[in-house]
């Protein structure tokens, strides 16, 4: 466990020769520009120099590779040979990962999940690009990472604050200590001012959709309210919201209509009208209303209760991802204008 904060300051070439030595070591993947988006990518010593590292979070989250959307659950574990060494995560997925720790681990741990978990490094990076989605203030985080990364990459000028997170981040930097240097006080000051500007333009770009009330206590009273019948009716039941959020992990399994003797397991979403079915044809949410309202209560209300923290992290991925044009954020605000009719 780490006692105290260990950052060093690595300039690009120094930076680029740690870079190329993990890429033999390691299954590296990391943002690369696609289409005009970030997605996440192999990386090889032909597009290493690509990378991205101080925009947004890419196009998938994190759980696309902890928690496939299809997977073969019957028979051993997969062998994975070199361990996967992800690069760039952001805030928003890397918090995000408590939950699906509780959700895949305990006493009766999911054996899939956690293989993957123990042989996967991450390599965070701070936002300095949001997009006009991003919402991470308004329910709490923050742009940049805090925890739970066993390095974390700041851009600064011509090169990177590394700061070490865990154990496994301090082995990876193990026969560097001649790239790295200690931090000076022009470099800290540089990186603290870096922080603050994007915390405002975070901060900025969602003022509009301020919440007066807390987050836990948004949806009291909320069970009817006319919101949700208002949002929920551009809603396709596409399921996209639910496949791009980074802590969304219902799934489905499925040894009947594929191939004989093989049981596999998919990713679910509650908004599909066949999600809460039973065996004799019933379900307690028939409607899509009912449905678009649950996943706003799991989010707010059901993950903190069972879990000790909400369940959206302000990625604004279920926003760029809807169909109806559904922005969570107008609807939080909503609630708390009719939870609060002095809410201005």
């Amino acid at each position: 466990m780490m006692t105290s904060v260990e950052r060093y300051y690595v300039g690009k070439e120094q930076w680029e020769s740690i870079l190329k030595d993990w890429l033999f070591k390691y299954h590296v993947l990391a943002p690369l520009k696609k289409a005009g988006n970030n997605h996440i990518q192999f990386i090889t010593p032909d597009n290493y120099q690509k990378i991205i590292y101080d925009e947004a979070r890419p196009v998938q989250p994190l759980k696309t590779f902890l928690l496939p959307s299809l997977e073969e659950v019957s028979g051993g574990f997969p062998e994975t040979g070199k361990s996967f060494l992800l690069l760039g995560v952001k805030a928003c997925d890397l918090s995000a990962l408590p939950i699906l720790d509780r959700a895949f681990g305990g006493d009766y741990a999911d054996p899939f999940y956690q293989s993957r978990r123990e042989k996967t490094l991450i390599v965070s990076s701070d936002c300095g690009q949001p997009w006009a989605t991003c919402f991470c203030t308004l329910v709490g985080g923050q742009p940049y990472p805090l925890k739970g990364f066993d390095l974390n990459l700041s851009k600064v000028w011509d090169g990177f604050i590394i700061e070490v997170g865990s154990l496994k981040g301090r082995n990876l930097l193990d026969g560097y200590d001649k790239l790295l240097k200690d931090l000076v006080k022009e470099e800290e000051l540089a990186l603290q001012k870096m922080r603050r500007e994007v915390l405002r333009k975070v901060d900025r770009q969602n003022h509009p959709y301020y919440l007066k009330r807390s987050l836990t206590g948004l949806l009291e009273g909320q069970w009817e309210s006319e919101v949700w019948d208002r949002h929920a009716s551009t809603c396709v039941e596409c399921g996209a919201c639910n496949f791009a959020c980074p802590t969304c992990h219902c799934y489905y399994l499925d040894d009947v209509t594929r191939k004989e003797g093989v049981k596999l397991r998919g990713w679910d979403a509650c908004l599909y009208s066949g999600y809460a079915v039973t065996a004799g044809g019933g379900t307690p949410r028939p409607r899509l209303v009912q449905r678009f309202r649950n996943r706003y209560y799991c989010k707010l209300q059901y993950l903190e209760k069972n879990y000790g923290q909400i369940g959206c992290t302000g990625c604004g991925r279920c926003i760029e991802g809807c169909q109806g044009r559904i922005d969570m954020r107008k609807a939080m605000h909503e609630l708390s204008k009719s939870a609060d009719p002095e809410h201005e």
